[in-house]
Protein backbone atom coordinates (compact mmCIF):
# COMPACT_ATOMS: atom_id res chain seq x y z
CA UNK A 1 0.00 0.00 0.00
CA UNK A 2 1.23 3.29 -1.08
CA UNK A 3 1.60 6.56 1.59
CA UNK A 4 -0.05 9.50 0.54
CA UNK A 5 3.15 11.06 -0.35
CA UNK A 6 3.62 7.81 -2.66
CA UNK A 7 0.79 8.66 -4.30
CA UNK A 8 1.31 12.21 -4.70
CA UNK A 9 4.80 11.35 -6.56
CA UNK A 10 2.97 9.03 -8.63
CA UNK A 11 0.25 11.10 -9.48
CA UNK A 12 2.73 13.40 -11.14
CA UNK A 13 4.48 11.44 -13.06
CA UNK A 14 0.53 10.46 -14.47
CA UNK A 15 0.07 13.28 -15.42
CA UNK A 16 2.87 13.99 -17.22
CA UNK A 17 2.50 11.03 -18.99
CA UNK A 18 -0.81 12.13 -20.09
CA UNK A 19 0.03 15.17 -21.94
CA UNK A 20 3.81 13.84 -23.28
CA UNK A 21 2.32 10.80 -24.60
CA UNK A 22 0.03 12.93 -26.75
CA UNK A 23 2.52 12.81 -29.38
CA UNK A 24 3.83 9.59 -28.51
CA UNK A 25 7.11 10.93 -26.68
CA UNK A 26 7.14 9.80 -23.00
CA UNK A 27 10.03 12.05 -21.97
CA UNK A 28 9.04 15.80 -23.59
CA UNK A 29 6.18 18.03 -23.31
CA UNK A 30 5.95 20.41 -26.51
CA UNK A 31 4.68 24.11 -25.76
CA UNK A 32 1.13 22.96 -26.74
CA UNK A 33 1.18 19.88 -24.50
CA UNK A 34 2.17 22.21 -22.19
CA UNK A 35 -0.48 24.80 -22.30
CA UNK A 36 -3.21 21.80 -22.41
CA UNK A 37 -1.55 20.38 -19.00
CA UNK A 38 -1.77 23.88 -17.76
CA UNK A 39 -5.31 24.71 -18.55
CA UNK A 40 -6.63 21.36 -17.23
CA UNK A 41 -4.53 20.99 -14.12
CA UNK A 42 -3.40 24.28 -12.86
CA UNK A 43 -5.99 26.74 -14.34
CA UNK A 44 -5.59 29.35 -11.34
CA UNK A 45 -1.73 29.57 -11.52
CA UNK A 46 -2.26 30.18 -15.63
CA UNK A 47 -4.19 33.51 -15.01
CA UNK A 48 -0.85 35.07 -13.22
CA UNK A 49 1.59 33.46 -15.91
CA UNK A 50 0.92 32.61 -19.02
CA UNK A 51 1.14 28.97 -21.01
CA UNK A 52 4.39 30.46 -23.43
CA UNK A 53 5.73 32.29 -20.09
CA UNK A 54 5.59 29.42 -18.53
CA UNK A 55 7.46 27.21 -21.44
CA UNK A 56 10.10 29.37 -21.86
CA UNK A 57 10.57 29.27 -18.10
CA UNK A 58 10.83 25.72 -17.61
CA UNK A 59 12.66 24.97 -20.51
CA UNK A 60 16.09 24.91 -18.97
CA UNK A 61 18.08 23.23 -21.64
CA UNK A 62 17.01 25.23 -24.21
CA UNK A 63 15.89 22.10 -26.18
CA UNK A 64 12.20 23.42 -27.07
CA UNK A 65 10.62 20.61 -24.84
CA UNK A 66 9.95 20.18 -21.13
CA UNK A 67 11.46 17.07 -19.98
CA UNK A 68 10.29 15.19 -16.51
CA UNK A 69 12.96 17.09 -14.56
CA UNK A 70 12.13 20.48 -15.69
CA UNK A 71 8.32 19.24 -14.92
CA UNK A 72 9.04 19.35 -11.79
CA UNK A 73 9.89 22.73 -11.33
CA UNK A 74 6.63 23.68 -12.26
CA UNK A 75 5.87 21.33 -9.66
CA UNK A 76 7.93 23.21 -7.07
CA UNK A 77 6.92 26.40 -8.40
CA UNK A 78 2.75 25.94 -7.99
CA UNK A 79 3.42 24.15 -4.96
CA UNK A 80 4.62 26.88 -3.09
CA UNK A 81 2.39 29.69 -4.69
CA UNK A 82 0.04 27.28 -3.65
CA UNK A 83 1.09 26.73 0.09
CA UNK A 84 1.19 30.67 -0.01
CA UNK A 85 -2.47 30.88 -0.89
CA UNK A 86 -3.54 28.28 1.08
CA UNK A 87 -2.01 30.48 4.50
CA UNK A 88 -3.68 33.76 3.07
CA UNK A 89 -7.35 32.21 3.70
Amino acid sequence: MLTELESALNNFIEIYHKYSMEKGNVHALYRDDLKRLLEAECPQYIKKKDADTWFKELDINKDNAINFEEFLTLVIKVGVASHEDFHKE
